[in-house]
């Protein structure tokens, strides 16, 4: 699409005073100034393009709900972005972002923000003021530690941070009362870390590829709720003592002793290798475990962006 293309689509859902725009896969470098016109928009897509730099313009779409930018080239998220209040999906997964401004904590209607593979160092701490957030994932990132503001995220239930390189969560972690679905697959934890033992809500914790050698007696009979644990590819001699209630315990068996029964108590448990060894356990395949826990995260991000494909 090109200027003049674009500048026509633009005067057109200005007359109709449209509240959904798609602008996604145009092949845009740029979008021009029209765009701060369309004062009445509230989702907007401008996902699969190549903007090296997101519009100024976008700063002026007060009504905004959602915003989705991902797979880009973008350096930066949008410039007076804090001014977007009304904004409840934010997604700018794929661009090489590097930082997250610290006004993204003005957004405090937002509900689930997406970050998947843009380069971050760091969260700010006003992440913390986000207090509406539902659904956080700052996959695939270069995040060393998480800012103890998290804590104050009252409302969270789904947070990924797999394939970061994390070595310990902040006690404020344990605050996060209404947390179901913790996934850090793909760090550096040696241990399950103390502050999800006060997650009173988690059912499901991933931490497959980490350096787990151990895990306390008492771990999982802290974890009340817990029916899924995923301790895959890490470093286990000897399998978790207590297992009641966990319908998944993927462990793999590179480690383990030969032989291991599996108790009566469990459900069923699904290991990746020399099931023959173990009594009454299913035929588990990893790559189709893996790849359903992927499209856990995209179904999640679907659900959202159907709804801003224009009709």
């Amino acid at each position: 699409m090109d200027l003049a293309d674009l500048d026509k689509y633009l005067e057109e859902a200005l007359q109709r005073s449209a509240k959904v725009l798609n602008l996604s896969h145009r092949g845009l470098t740029i979008v021009t100034n029209n765009l701060a016109k369309l004062t009445c928009v509230k989702q907007l897509s401008l996902n699969d393009n190549s903007l090296l730099m997101p519009p100024s313009e976008l700063a002026s779409l007060v009504c905004l709900e959602e915003l989705v930018l991902d797979n880009n080239q973008l350096t930066m998220l949008p410039q007076g972005i804090g001014n977007l209040r009304r904004l409840r999906t934010l997604s700018a997964c794929n661009n090489p972002l590097g930082v997250v401004p610290s006004e993204i904590g003005n957004l405090t209607c937002l509900s689930h923000l997406w970050l998947v593979s843009c380069q971050l160092a760091s969260l700010p701490p006003e992440i913390g003021r986000l207090t509406n957030l539902l659904v956080l994932s700052a996959r695939k990132n270069n995040l060393s530690s998480i800012p103890e503001e998290l804590g104050e995220l009252q409302k969270l239930q789904w947070l990924c941070l797999e394939e970061n390189q994390l070595e310990a969560l902040p006690e404020e972690t344990g605050k996060l009362q209404s947390l179901t679905y913790l996934n850090v697959n793909s760090n550096r934890f040696n241990t399950i870390p103390k502050c999800v033992l006060h997650l009173p809500s988690l059912v499901s914790l991933h931490m497959k590829s980490n350096c787990v050698s151990r895990v306390p007696d008492d771990t999982i009979l802290d974890l009340s709720q817990l029916s899924r644990l995923d301790l895959r590819e890490n470093y286990l001699h000897h399998r978790p003592p207590h297992w009641k209630g966990l319908e998944y315990i993927l462990l793999g068996q590179e480690d383990l002793g030969e032989g291991v029964p599996t108790p009566e108590a469990t459900t069923y448990v699904i290991s990746s290798h020399k099931a023959s060894t173990l009594a009454s356990v299913p035929e588990f395949n990893e790559e189709e475990e893996d790849e359903d826990e992927e499209r856990t995260e995209d179904e999640g991000r679907t659900e959202d962006e159907c709804s801003w494909q224009e009709g």
